[in-house]
């Protein structure tokens, strides 16, 4: 089982390829447009996605930006 210790930062190529269904560069580059995917290119044009990123957008990572926050308002007295 992979850990977040271990997990890369990104996808890597195969996962990119597994995710878009395409080989070919220009088509995975695409087919994440096409979705509304963000992502960049890197010095080789081959699509970079953070695999954070990724876990949202197929519904099994968390939320960005969400975080647990006090609930203030269970300390007001009634």
């Amino acid at each position: 089982m992979r850990t977040l210790v271990d997990a890369p930062l990104f996808l890597r190529p195969d996962e990119v390829v597994q995710l878009t269904g395409y080989k070919i560069v220009s088509r995975q580059v695409d087919w994440l447009r096409a979705k509304g995917w963000r992502f960049e290119l890197n010095a080789t044009r081959r699509p970079i996605i953070a695999r954070s990123y990724a876990e949202k957008m197929l519904g099994c990572g968390s939320e960005f930006g969400s975080s647990a926050r006090p609930n203030f308002s269970a300390l007001r007295t009634a």
